[in-house]
């Protein structure tokens, strides 16, 4: 630190969204622009800030390291996007802005995966209050009643046995994530404890071979209020099981959120629109229960003379953490055409706002972004929308090296959410991406230096 810097700004930044929305690629992208900053192409408070100073640090303990080579090099040479996040991990890095005179930053990223994002509703609900919420949501939707038909069936009978139970929830999680609905809780059936996914199967396959919960002899169902008092036994098993999951695998990921000065909450209006209805209706749900839990903002009053005053006087390492700032991120911009990128904010916007609005202390933003831009657009025809790139290609089910770029269409976005739509009703392409081979120049990007500009504040 220059002698003239007499103090450190931590800035802990949380990015969470469903899985493939986007989250490795983002921080892949951001780590690239800080370390090797141009403000020509990278505008972080503005083309005249520099970054100097830039060093990587070691992730806190317990806490894996964000695998930024590993991304970016899967994204040059292997021709693909990075792999799924199979568990949390963070990057800690430290720099000086040529627009913050007395204070360097120390910025610290937190990835999670993308499955445990609908375990939020679990921490501070015992098991009776989770079974209550979950039997609640299954309740208020004809379609996941129906995909939990025989979980409902199961329920019904007096004498079930807690394999057959447990069986039939697992067929009930397993016809969620083949029907596009990512309300999969506990997410350990669609990631496991050992960071292992499962892969599209029918329902009775998958649920042979996934666990709800921890693992064989630590799975748990939800059982609403009259089969606890009608079985007490099932709830007595069920419900330390239970507690361990919370423990183990949603509490260290949401108390890390909660410790956050901002948090990048990935909204994919792609993959929403080709996921259908259902998928849509889900992840609001889920976004919900998150803030509910993670209650972002401040006292309008205290709040900000605390953190004036925790700031003043403490080290950075003592300082509380407080969720001021709150960007909704919709990504994957250069998958729409750009008549359509307005439509792609606001159907963000109409999706999420209303979850952020009513927070005391809480200053939100909602970005359109392409983290990597892998397309050219092409100019309309007769309303028609057309995209340049290459497109991934599979062969026996493996990714095969890229071919020539080729010119595709794709579905233009609409001006609201539908009231109903089908999956595959809207498409956009699967591509190659486009990361320059040269480890020091950073990939193309649009907006993400102003998401950036906005949660390293």
């Amino acid at each position: 630190m220059s002698i003239f810097r007499v103090k450190t700004t931590e800035c802990r930044v949380g990015v969470v969204g469903l899985y493939n929305s986007g989250k490795t690629v983002l921080l892949t992208s951001l780590v690239n622009h800080l370390q090797d900053h141009d403000g020509d192409r990278f505008a972080l408070g503005g083309r005249d800030t520099k970054l100097r100073k830039f060093v990587t640090l070691s992730p806190d303990d317990d806490w894996e390291a964000f695998p930024y080579a590993a991304s970016r090099d899967a994204l040059v040479h292997g021709g693909r996007w990075p792999g799924k996040t199979r568990d949390r991990s963070q990057f800690a890095c430290r720099f000086e802005r040529s627009d913050w005179r007395f204070s360097d930053c120390l910025l610290k990223l937190y990835d999670l995966p993308g499955e445990r994002v609908a375990d939020a509703a679990m921490l501070g609900r015992d098991f009776a209050g989770w079974s209550d919420h979950v039997h609640a949501q299954i309740a208020a939707d004809a379609a996941t009643r129906g995909l939990h038909a025989p979980f409902l069936d199961a329920l019904g009978r007096p004498d079930v046995a807690e394999p057959d139970l447990l069986r039939a929830y697992k067929v009930g999680l397993a016809n969620l994530i083949l029907n596009f609905k990512p309300q999969v809780s506990p997410s350990a059936f669609l990631l496991d404890a050992k960071g292992q996914p499962a892969r599209p199967d029918a329902p009775e396959v998958l649920a042979d071979a996934r666990f709800s919960g921890l693992g064989p002899g630590a799975e748990f169902a939800p059982l609403p209020a009259a089969v606890r008092a009608a079985r007490p036994d099932l709830a007595a098993v069920f419900a330390p099981r239970y507690e361990e999951y919370v423990e183990r695998l949603v509490r260290p990921a949401i108390q890390a959120l909660k410790s956050c000065t901002a948090l990048v909450v990935m909204v994919d209006v792609t993959m929403l629109l080709a996921g259908g209805v259902g998928m849509y209706d889900d992840t609001r749900l889920i976004v919900r229960d998150l803030l509910d839990v993670l209650s972002p903002g401040e006292h309008p009053v205290f709040g900000p003379l605390a953190r004036g005053l925790s700031t003043l006087l403490l080290p950075h390492q003592l300082r509380p953490g407080w969720i001021t700032r709150l960007a909704f991120a919709a990504p994957k911009l250069d998958l729409v055409h750009p008549s359509d990128r307005d439509r792609m904010l606001l159907l963000a916007r109409r999706m999420v706002e209303r979850y952020a609005d009513s927070r005391d202390g809480l200053k939100f933003e909602f970005f359109n972004l392409a983290s990597v831009v892998s397309t050219r657009p092409l100019p309309l025809e007769n309303g028609r929308r057309f995209l340049t790139g290459v497109p991934l290609r599979e062969a026996d089910g493996k990714k095969v090296p890229p071919g020539p770029e080729q010119r595709f269409g794709v579905s233009g976005l609409p001006d609201d959410w539908p009231a109903d739509w089908r999956p595959g009703e809207y498409t956009f392409p699967d591509v190659y991406p486009r990361m320059p081979p040269r480890k020091d120049y950073p990939p193309e990007q649009v907006n993400l230096d102003r998401l950036a500009a906005f949660v390293i504040d």
